[in-house]
């Protein structure tokens, strides 16, 4: 799991980052708003803001966060305390708030409830692989891979009926629209598709199809 942190507070920030990361997370840290708008391609499994911090303040973050992904959950962690700041909060798209302080326990809790939220969205393949069935987009280690529309087409019905056979008229139905496709067609994009995750999750199945266990 990928997470971003932003939180002008190099002792929080450091505290969290280190937290999270024994964890098994991988944290995506910055103490500067705009440095994040700059630097991050905004490849990860949640967002932790803080509001107040240097450059673009953490309300502008989640703005962008929003219209670059808007299926990202967000935790704003503040100081403040006045309902004015927490319905903004809500209002921009924000998924949960921390009022500082608070114990690591408590956020790292926070963190795994709105990711299971999402867990029919993001599909683990492995702990390194995602794949994020809405956007149809491959992450290996939070790095995009780039595949192409078929194969994330074969991955998606492969995830959908995972541990089942998916015939090759299956694909030829759900990818090409019903045209006909040769099997030595099918199998050269399965071929790519195995270079992205493990080999040994797609079983082919002689003169039927495949099946991705999961």
């Amino acid at each position: 799991m990928k997470v971003i942190l932003l939180e002008d507070e190099h002792l929080l920030n450091n505290n969290i980052k280190e937290f999270l990361e024994l964890k098994g997370m991988i944290v995506e840290s910055y103490t500067d708003g705009s440095e994040l708008l700059k630097e991050s391609n905004l490849e990860a499994d949640i967002a932790i803001l803080d509001i107040e911090v240097p450059g673009a303040s953490g309300y502008e973050v989640i703005e962008w966060i929003k219209r670059v992904d808007g299926s990202i959950p967000t935790i704003f962690m503040t100081a403040y305390t006045d309902i004015n700041s927490i319905e903004k909060a809500y209002d921009l798209g924000c998924s949960d708030y921390l009022k500082k302080p608070f114990d690591l326990i408590e956020l790292y809790l926070r963190i795994q409830q709105l990711t299971e939220i999402n867990s029919d969205v993001k599909i683990e393949l492995s702990p390194e692989i995602i794949f994020d069935m809405e956007y149809e987009q491959l992450y290996f280690n939070g790095e995009l891979k780039k595949l192409t529309k078929i194969q994330r087409g074969i991955l998606k019905i492969l995830i959908k009926y995972k541990n089942t056979i998916v015939t090759y008229d299956m694909l030829m139905n759900d990818i090409w629209d019903g045209e006909f496709i040769k099997v030595n067609t099918i199998a050269s994009h399965v071929k790519e598709l195995r270079k992205f995750i493990p080999n040994e999750m797609i079983e082919s199945i002689r003169a039927e199809g495949y099946r991705l266990h999961l």
